[in-house]
């Protein structure tokens, strides 16, 4: 009985070192690292820290609609957001639209795949900012080396103002560490 009892701790103790293990975050990138005005990035706050940012050799894209360079207001548009990177299978992102001038929120985002994107927002400061990042699933490449998200976003009825689309990107090596990633930046700016 002695025997088995030991033998039942000892497995609960490594299920649990197991499952505290760290991993892909599945809260997603903490609010305000896009590196748009007034903020960090993963490179800077700890996160994915050891490598300089845009350091490496993946390419980062932001595209609204069909490639628009203009927007309409009250118009909703798909954004795609996408990170290449050979071979690597675990990707993150965080995205936020703003008047680059202002600093100000411009339209809001509609998560499309709820399985793979969420919204997030900051509880003290750059409270008004809107952001959208990954899941748990979220981080898993859509194919070999890309890692993709696809999520709406509705133009302001009431502005004039060109909105500068700003996104924080990482590109994963997958070895349940934060260490050996690389993390980008990218911003699209449309006009009205």
């Amino acid at each position: 009985m002695k025997k088995a009892i030991t033998l039942l701790s000892f497995s609960v103790t490594i299920l649990l070192a197991y499952a505290a293990m760290p991993g892909p975050s599945s809260s997603g990138a903490p609010a305000s690292h896009t590196g748009a005005p007034g903020e960090k990035t993963c490179a800077t706050v700890g996160c994915h820290d050891d490598n300089t940012l845009n350091e490496g050799t993946a390419s980062v894209s932001i595209e609204i609609g069909d490639g628009i360079k203009k927007y309409i207001a009250g118009q909703t548009y798909p954004v795609k957001i996408r990170i290449t990177d050979a071979n690597k299978q675990r990707f993150g992102f965080q995205i936020t639209a703003m008047n680059a001038e202002t600093q100000t929120n411009l339209g809001s985002f509609i998560i499309t795949d709820a399985k793979r994107t969420q919204t997030v927002k900051n509880a003290y400061t750059l409270k008004e900012r809107e952001y959208v990042t990954y899941t748990f699933n979220g981080t898993d490449a859509v194919s070999n080396g890309v890692g993709e998200w696809i999520v709406n976003w509705t133009a302001p009825k009431n502005s004039s103002e060109p909105v500068t689309f700003y996104v924080g990107a990482v590109s994963a090596n997958d070895d349940m560490t934060d260490k050996g990633d690389k993390v980008y930046t990218s911003s699209l700016t449309l006009n009205k």
